[in-house]
């Protein structure tokens, strides 16, 4: 699965099965677009199975309703009119966030340090979930993992001297993998944890 910013991969083992194919959980391994480009080789072409694209879903975007604006809030929305209210108060345009377009679908909060949390189950009846509801459910499922002192998601590491932090604000969902054989998407910051982690510019 790609898109323009990055490629999700995996073995292919020697009789030319996916490695992992009869992981019910699994997260995609990935890399930028860029670099796929640059330094892969076609050896042969080879489809996914009906079965393999009924649990993947390839067809499912890998980013979507990424925004810089503003970061998750501590705020609970009773009601997806609250939610609207505080897109506008941000200056969002919610009629612009996209639908997904799956009956089931797993998230994944996150803390401020990056790492996930429990999981949540979302179900429609209809096939596809709105986009404004989307949001209006994630945000409240994200809403426990917020520091309100700190909005932007946190990224450290050790240098030289001392170490280095990097802060990623916004928000959007990102493709995680699958869980339980349903996507799976995790909660982030406007760009992916991957451009979080070669992205020089949010050094801090």
């Amino acid at each position: 699965m790609f898109d323009e910013r990055e490629v999700f991969y995996g073995i292919v083992n020697e009789s030319y099965e996916l490695e992992y194919a009869n992981s019910k959980t699994l997260i995609y391994t990935r890399t930028t677009a860029d670099f796929f480009k640059n330094n892969s080789t076609l050896l042969l072409k080879s489809d996914l199975t009906k079965h393999e694209q009924t649990i993947h879903k390839p067809d499912l975007p890998l980013n979507l309703n990424c925004f810089k604006e503003t970061f998750w809030t501590t705020q609970y929305f009773e009601k997806i009119e609250d939610f609207k209210s505080f897109l506008t108060q941000h200056e969002i345009d919610y009629k612009k966030f996209d639908s997904l377009y799956t009956d089931k679908v797993v998230i994944f909060p996150h803390s401020q340090q990056s790492s996930s949390k429990s999981p949540f189950l979302l179900e429609n009846t209809v096939g596809y979930f709105d986009g404004l509801d989307l949001m209006y459910k994630c945000f409240n499922i994200q809403q426990q993992h917020v520091n309100p002192k700190k909005p932007y998601f946190s990224r450290f590491r050790l240098i030289t001297i001392g170490r280095e932090e990097k802060r990623l604000t916004g928000f959007g969902l990102y493709r995680l993998g699958i869980k339980g054989n349903i996507p799976s998407y995790y909660l982030g910051g406007y760009m992916s944890l991957l451009e979080l982690e070669i992205d020089k510019k949010l050094v801090v």
